[in-house]
């Protein structure tokens, strides 16, 4: 029987194909930095290279999986990685601000919840004042700093070339490595390489693009904060509760996010009362996103300014092969001209 329109263009993370998928996808910070190839994705998840293929098709068909977008480490920026939580009078209020949250230096991504507020990701500088920005932008709202997402650390020392890269894939972390070699006048193998680089020191992440609205059903992120040395323990035992987890993350030493979507509401309340009851658990909160607003200015305005900083690169030696030859060539000619003219 084939699927109705409706039924095909919206997605259920309910089925545990699309949640184990996504988890492999997407699934926590720790993997951000690792291209993973569909082979990979197969054998984890037991099942055939095809079958991941069509499966990530239908991700992108029913328009949930928008793409990914490629981020740079902020410790290459001298920032750190951050969460604000802003909470609002009302909702009128609070989608009034969001375009104008999206101008404020250092934010990535705002992403909304069903409630007043909304949870702003950012790369902070070290002396923000974020109450100090939003008045100024005329925002009002309660601002509560959240744990960050423990992304891995880095001293890598990008080269003005690994910025250029950068540059080219920020809104689009498919893009085509040959079209980025053409354009920045280096090999295809050149590109690659310092990609691959990048990744292997925690320079570069990719992080999944996706429209919250093509799921069937509600997305929620449960943040559990555990008692000392309780957290494996405790983010065990959630994991099993909820079965289909499809993010997981540790965002401080005895604190986990878990996102997951459930059928109803009342599904989602069951099981937060559930993890409330559970030996080991100190405090758990509950959120059911809305939507995540993707934010680029600031990113694309701050790497131009890493590549304009970064001195000139040189030619790189495949570049400079052909100038040499070149050049030793014409002088081969000029030496046989001269010896010819001197010949007796």
């Amino acid at each position: 029987m084939r699927r109705g329109l409706a039924e095909w263009n919206t997605l259920s993370f309910r089925d545990k194909a699309y949640a184990d998928l996504m988890r492999e996808l997407w699934g926590s910070p720790d993997i951000w930095n690792t291209k993973k190839s569909y082979v990979e994705i197969a054998a984890k998840l037991g099942v055939d290279e095809e079958t991941v293929r069509n499966r990530v098709k239908h991700l992108r068909d029913s328009g949930f999986l928008l793409g990914y977008r490629l981020v740079p480490n902020p410790d290459l920026l001298g920032r750190t990685f951050a969460s604000l939580r802003i909470e609002f009078k009302d909702r009128e209020s609070k989608q009034a601000a969001i375009p104008l949250l999206s101008k404020v230096e250092g934010v990535m991504n705002i992403g909304s919840t069903y409630d007043k507020s909304v949870l702003v990701t950012l790369f902070a500088g070290e002396d923000q004042d974020f109450s100090k920005l939003l008045t100024a932008l005329g925002v009002e709202g309660e601002i509560s700093s959240v744990p960050g997402l423990g992304l891995r650390t880095t001293s890598f020392r990008m080269t003005g070339l690994d910025w250029e890269i950068v540059s080219l894939l920020l809104r689009d972390a498919e893009r085509k490595l040959d079209e980025i070699a053409k354009q920045l006048k280096v090999s295809t193998r050149t590109v690659k390489r310092r990609l691959n680089m990048m990744m292997k020191e925690n320079a570069i992440f990719t992080m999944p693009m996706v429209d919250l609205r093509k799921t069937e059903g509600i997305s929620y992120q449960l943040r559990v904060v555990s008692e000392e040395d309780k957290k494996s323990e405790v983010e065990k035992s959630v994991v099993a509760k909820i079965g289909d987890v499809v993010f997981r993350a540790s965002d401080s030493q005895n604190g986990s996010v878990f996102g997951f979507t459930g059928a109803n509401v009342a599904q989602g309340n069951d099981i937060l009362e559930w993890v409330k009851k559970q030996p080991g658990v100190r405090s758990v909160t509950m959120t059911i996103a809305e939507r995540v607003v993707q934010v680029f200015d600031w990113i694309e305005s701050e790497v131009k300014r890493q590549v304009r900083t970064i001195p000139a690169r040189e030619p790189s030696s495949e570049r400079k092969m052909p100038e040499t030859m070149g050049y030793v060539t014409k002088r081969f000619e000029f030496a046989a001209r001269q010896s010819q003219r001197i010949a007796p």
